[in-house]
């Protein structure tokens, strides 16, 4: 949809003065009772009287207030779907910032789409989500519960990914969701509770908890908190204190990442949450009039006299993802918790975008401070990053290799050129990540190029493959989910994983390229697991073009 298609849209929405090109926002649906939802008068004066253009307005997002003229049950319930695919492209940003390739459109991110809806409303958003589950990170029904699960028997649409492989066989009944019930009695949930129960593998019986002052019943997964419902019983009203605890509580705490054909639902932290968690220390670096800002993650029970010696990893954020969003997206910050092996930074760029020319001297600034307040290991530095970020780590890696001792790109688009890092005769391993799904980073497009680059500079035979499958070079070994991504290793989703493994002349592994199944733009956490058993076998004496092997690496490494 053109911006000007705006115009046509049947309903109300705002956009909060705050929302702009540098960094993604929720989209809220809001489907009023029938009352009001029958004229766009009803439906802003609703906005304003349940408390939730306030609240949109604070939260920088988008708000989008369908009209049901003739009532919410002549509605269908794939409407939402199909406004969301119309018109998150179409808001622009009051202030008319904008960053290199948004224009100053606004960034509605898949991964940020919220639902509530009230009474006739709440329905209406019911059967929405039992239609298109993979759409909402959460949902929120007050006084209303779905009236038709038919659409739960329907195959997923599996919208984040245009083809999926033969073996994805799920229904929408089978995908999560994250759902806060608002009843009048006991008993008014009981099919809804039922229904998403199945949907979220739920088996334990329900906690009480209490968010401010609203009581309920939290029933979740065993394995994933965010796959959850919420059952309060009592007597709701739209009112804003309603709407700022629904916020507060469930829209700011669950997020359903970009990673898999119908997305996974994670719980994330709110940028308020992210600032005030006590194991990221917040730091600043300034260079060229700008303030870049990095953010050090120390596991529990760690502290600044217990991190000598850590090796350092860097995750860097994409293009208009700032930190704070970033920060529990690729399951690095799990894993520094998991193992207490390494020191994880987080770096911000200005304006959510890394941009080499002007950012090229960030990271060797960051790194002596990380030297100065914690004393880690300069030997074993080591940079990550996805999209944006993933650039960010490949430029670096061609123009100053002498700062890493190994890298890993992920989900990186374009291409550049490996003129320095090739003529300079550094060594660098790298663990090049991709999703064979990927709309932004096609998987043939350069990346052969890439490859070749690394095996050149890391001293990797360059045997080519004639059927090009999977990739032009042939590699001495091949990694998934049957030999080593095993759940014995840790590995969740080790079904997804192809992992070409490349040796050097000595037949030690130098470059690893993983082809994550139905994978859109995004990552899962696992793939943090499989780069830090790659990277870390790797250090850089001070001075050195080339890398040794960690001594208690050296086994893992000439397998």
């Amino acid at each position: 949809m053109e911006l000007n298609n705006l115009d046509t849209f049947r309903g109300f929405y705002y956009v909060s003065s705050m929302a702009n090109a540098y960094t993604p926002a929720k989209t809220i649906f809001l489907c009023a009772p029938d009352l009001e939802a029958g004229s766009r008068e009803g439906l802003e004066r609703f906005a304003k009287e349940s408390g939730w253009l306030e609240l949109v307005e604070a939260d920088g997002a988008v708000l989008v207030m369908p009209l049901a003229e003739e009532g919410w049950n002549k509605e269908s319930p794939l409407l939402l779907a199909d406004l969301y695919g119309k018109m998150r492209k179409s808001f622009q940003s009051k202030g008319g910032e904008s960053i290199p390739g948004r224009d100053s459109v606004i960034w509605c991110w898949e991964t940020l789409v919220y639902l509530a809806g009230y009474a006739e409303g709440a329905v209406f958003a019911g059967n929405a989500l039992a239609a298109t589950p993979n759409r909402f990170a959460a949902v929120a029904l007050i006084n209303g519960t779905p009236s038709d699960y038919t659409a739960g028997q329907n195959p997923s649409d599996h919208w984040l990914v245009p083809e999926v492989s033969i073996d994805y066989e799920l229904k929408n009944k089978d995908i999560p969701v994250c759902l806060w019930l608002f009843c009048k009695e006991d008993g008014f949930a009981d099919e809804a509770l039922s229904y998403f129960s199945a949907s979220n593998g739920i088996t334990s019986i329900g906690i009480p908890v209490k968010y401010g002052d609203i009581s309920a019943v939290l029933y979740k997964n065993p394995l994933e908190e965010a796959n959850q419902i919420r059952v309060s019983t009592g007597d709701f009203m739209s009112e804003p204190s309603l709407a700022r605890t629904i916020m507060e509580a469930c829209f700011h705490t669950v997020i359903r990442w970009k990673n898999a054909p119908d997305g996974t639902l994670k719980c994330c932290l709110s940028k308020a949450a992210f600032y005030g968690e006590s194991r990221f220390r917040h730091d600043q670096v300034s260079l060229n009039g700008n303030i870049y800002e990095f953010h050090t993650y120390l596991p529990e029970g760690m502290g600044e006299d217990s991190t000598k010696g850590l090796p350092v990893v860097f995750s860097v954020h994409g293009r208009g993802e700032p930190a704070w969003i970033f920060s529990t997206k690729n399951g690095w910050d799990q894993l520094a918790e998991e193992t207490g092996e390494f020191l994880l930074v987080l770096p911000d760029s200005p304006q959510n975008i890394w941009l080499y020319e002007r950012d090229r001297d960030v990271f060797s600034l960051i790194i002596e401070k990380l030297y100065e307040t914690y004393e880690v290991d300069k030997t074993r530095v080591y940079l990550t990053g996805f999209s944006n970020g993933g650039m960010i780590t490949r430029q670096m890696a061609n123009y100053q290799p002498e700062l890493f001792a190994a890298v890993s790109p992920w989900n990186a688009p374009f291409f550049d050129s490996f003129d320095e890092l090739l003529t300079g005769g550094y060594e660098l391993p790298c663990f090049i990540c991709i999703g064979d799904q990927d709309e932004k980073v096609p998987l043939w497009e350069n990346l052969d190029q890439l490859l070749e680059n690394m095996l050149i500079a890391n001293r990797c035979e360059r045997r080519i493959n004639q059927l090009h499958n999977p990739l032009k070079f042939i590699p001495e070994s091949v990694r998934d989910g049957s030999n080593y991504y095993t759940k014995e290793n840790k590995y969740k989703d080790g079904d997804r994983f192809l992992t070409c493994v490349y040796n050097n002349r000595d037949g030690q592994i130098r470059v690893c390229f993983t082809i994550m199944k139905n994978m859109p733009h995004g990552a899962v956490y696992d793939e943090s697991r499989a780069a830090w058993e790659f990277l870390k076998q790797f250090m850089r004496p001070i001075g050195s073009k080339h890398v040794t092997v960690c001594r208690d690496n050296s086994e893992i490494t000439l397998k």
